[in-house]
Formats: C-alpha cells, structure tokens, sequence
C-alpha cells in the first residue's frame, strides 16, 4: 500500500502511458509500479486524448496501486493542424507541413496543456522531483519549462536516441540547428539523464563535460511478468511445430527478408520440413509489411495482442526470435531481448553480430547469433535449433545470475537512488 504521508511525490510525464500499450508505455508503468517501494509516490502526468496509435491495453493499469494519481491533459493533435491548413486533404501538403512544421515531433500539441497541468499538479501535491520520459521528444520539453518555472530537480530518461535517430528527417539546416539546440538545451538543463542503452550516453554527451550526469538504465523484465505466463500457461503447453516468435513490432529498417529467404531455402532443400515450422508475428505487423513472399506459408500474424497474451504466445513457442539491422543501430537494446531472457527460451538473434544485444545473448548464454544481412549464417543458426529441436535438445544453459541483472526491481531501484541523490 502506498502511504501518501512518508513518501516523496514524483512527477512523471509520459504521452505513452496505459491503457496505451507497446514497448513505449512499459518503461514508465514498471517504475511507477515499483517505485513506491523505494520511498517515492509517482505522480503520472499522460495524454487524455492520443493521436492515433496502434496498442491499446488497459489490462495494464491492473499493475498499479489504485492509489497513484494518473493526470491526463489534452493535447492539440497534429491531425487538426493538417485539417486547419490544409482542408482539402491534399497528400503532398499534409506530408509537407509534417516534415517542416511539426518538430520537433508530432505530440508538440501536448507542450502547454501538459505545462499547465503540471504547474497546477506541483502546487497541490508538494512534488519532489520530475521525471520525463522520451519519445516523444515534447515530454522532456515539458520537464524543461517546469524545471526553469520551478527549479525542481528534473531527470530526464531517453528510451531512444534523438538527434542521431535514423527516422528523424530533419529537411534543412534550419531544422538540424533547431533540434541539436533544444537536445543541448535538454541536456544541460536536466539535473541527471538516464538512457536505456550504453550507446544513447554517447550520443549525448556531445553536449556536455559533465559526465557524471549520466546513467544507463536497461529496460529490464518484470517478475511479476513471468508469474502471470505461468498461470496462463500452467499446463506448459508447448507448439507440436518448431515455432519461432517475434513479439513486437518490425520496420523499415529491419523487415525479416533475410529470415525467411534462409527457411525458404532451407525448406526447398529437404533440410526443414515445412509442415513442421512456423514462424509466429505476435504484434501490429501483417503480411503486408513483409518484403519477402511467404512462399511456404510458414508465417502467421496474430495482430496486436494485449501484452500477457502475447508473451503467452511467447512462452508457448520453441525459441524466440529478435531483429535488429546495423541501419537501426548496432548497439541499440531493443526492449523484448529482457522478457525473452526471464522466458528462458532459446533467442535467434539475427543482429549485428558485433552489437550490444549479441553481446547479451552470449553473455547470458541465452541463445544464438546471426548477421542480419548474412543468409548463410541465419540458415546456420535456424538449422541448428530446428535440428536440437527434433532431438529433444533444445535447452538453453543460461547463466541465471547474468540475467538476474536486469530485474525491473533492481533497476527501479537504481532510479530511486538518483532520485535520492538529486533531491537530498
């Protein structure tokens, strides 16, 4: 129970926030989950009315103490800008006015309803600190102006990179300036900022020399998570097929054409049967955003899944499987490598073989790594689990204490700590 008298009170702002769902909105709800437990009642700042986005799942707000505030302000959407400026619905206009009016990301319309609203929080709730989580980019532009109205110590957490994001179009120098001078701004105005990946620091430590200001924080898994699968799954119901999961979404930049040409090849050669796999899309993905024919017909696509379910779908499968190309990042740390770590299935890691992520899986013993663009290595290490698999042989050795490192429970009590040292 959270008890409002002995607890410092947070202000956390988060657009993605329940009954939201996807990755963007677990970071946030795991540390309001659990910090209460090291000393502090979060406040949750979010956004009454999204634009358009594709997860929703309230299921999630079950995780929360009834007791913690969530405070929704309205935004201006984007979309009514279009519709304002451009009211024939022309497509070039509307691409237009995206690319070179709304920066630095389409939520800019939450900026001054959320500033209010959390001027009006601060003075009722006796708020301690500030956290602000990003994407969108708005969140910590919020955090700024209260941080300069108020003085109160802000951290800022990126989930992504900013300036150095591959999707960030920035059309002019005008727009390049723009975005390097509020990041700077972000930057050296936060009192501590907090990435989700080594390699984030890197990118923004261009803005200063004090690196002690600095800290990486994982996504990590819940726990509690892995208890609730169990229940669901209680009779350890395993795929009669090999069956290869990938939760989430994939892009552009990271469709699985190499995967599916290497099973494709690997079917047509005798060496896989292709009644015995399946290769299962647990998200938003259909099989229109592949770029490969599923020739075989060995891939299936749930659609969005609230997100228990779709890690059930996860615990039932024979190994788990994680993309990630060089032109997203070799050193990005996708979110979902946590949860299949704490699944204690075998991963497919089809990344850059010399990234963070490939190093994880080694370090953890957890699974096997292939290049992304290499389809002689992917037909390796799909051969190699399809093999162990119809041997019986398909269990990973991982290193436990290794893994154990990227609890949520211990991470959110490393944000806790910095907490404690910004505001003692």
């Amino acid at each position: 129970m959270i008890d409002n008298n002995n607890k410092n009170n947070l202000l956390m702002i988060a657009y993605h926030f329940p009954p939201q769902g996807g990755s963007a909105a677990l970071r946030p709800l795991k540390i309001a989950k659990y910090l209460p437990s090291f000393g502090w009642k979060p406040n949750i700042l979010t956004v009454r009315n999204p634009d358009w986005y594709y997860a929703h799942d309230p299921e999630l707000l079950a995780e929360l103490n009834p007791k913690i505030k969530i405070i929704k302000a309205p935004m201006f959407k984007s979309l009514w800008l279009y519709r304002m400026i451009n009211p024939m619905r022309i497509e070039k206009f509307d691409n237009f006015i995206k690319r070179f009016l709304i920066h630095p990301d389409d939520q800019i319309g939450w900026l001054l309803f959320a500033y209010f609203y959390a001027i009006n929080t601060i003075n009722k709730d006796n708020i301690k600190a500030i956290y602000s989580s990003s994407g969108p980019i708005t969140c910590h532009l919020i955090a700024y102006l209260i941080k300069k109205q108020t003085n109160i110590p802000w951290i800022a957490d990126f989930r992504d990179e900013w300036f150095e994001a591959p999707n960030n179009d920035m059309p002019t120098n005008i727009h390049i300036k723009f975005h390097l001078k509020i990041e700077n701004m972000v930057v050296k105005n936060a009192d501590k900022i907090v990435c989700m990946a080594p390699v984030f620091v890197e990118f923004l430590k261009k803005h200063t020399n004090d690196l002690k200001k600095f800290y990486t924080i994982p996504a990590g898994f819940d726990p509690d998570d892995i208890i609730s699968i169990k229940k669901l799954n209680s009779n350890n119901k395993i795929s009669k097929k090999f069956t290869l999961t990938f939760t989430g979404l994939f892009y552009n930049t990271f469709r699985p054409k190499a995967l599916l040409q290497a099973v494709s090849e690997l079917i047509a050669k005798g060496k896989i049967d292709r009644d015995k796999i399946k290769i299962k899309f647990v998200g938003g993905n259909s099989f229109s955003d592949l770029d490969y024919k599923d020739k075989f017909e060995i891939c299936e696509f749930t659609g969005f899944l609230p997100r228990i379910k779709a890690l059930k779908h996860a615990a039932e499968s024979n190994a788990l499987l994680l993309l990630l190309s060089s032109e997203r990042g070799k050193d990005v740390i996708p979110s979902k490598i946590f949860e299949y770590l704490a699944l204690k299935k075998p991963i497919l890691g089809i990344v850059p073989i010399n990234g963070e992520v490939a190093n994880i899986i080694r370090k953890t013993r957890s699974g096997i790594v292939a290049d992304f663009d290499n389809v002689n290595e992917i037909k390796r290490a799909i051969l190699e689990l399809y093999n162990k698999w119809q041997k019986n042989e398909l269990h990973q050795k991982q290193d436990i204490k290794e893994i154990n490192k990227y609890n949520q429970i211990n991470l959110v009590g490393k944000l806790a700590e910095i907490l404690k040292d910004i505001t003692d």
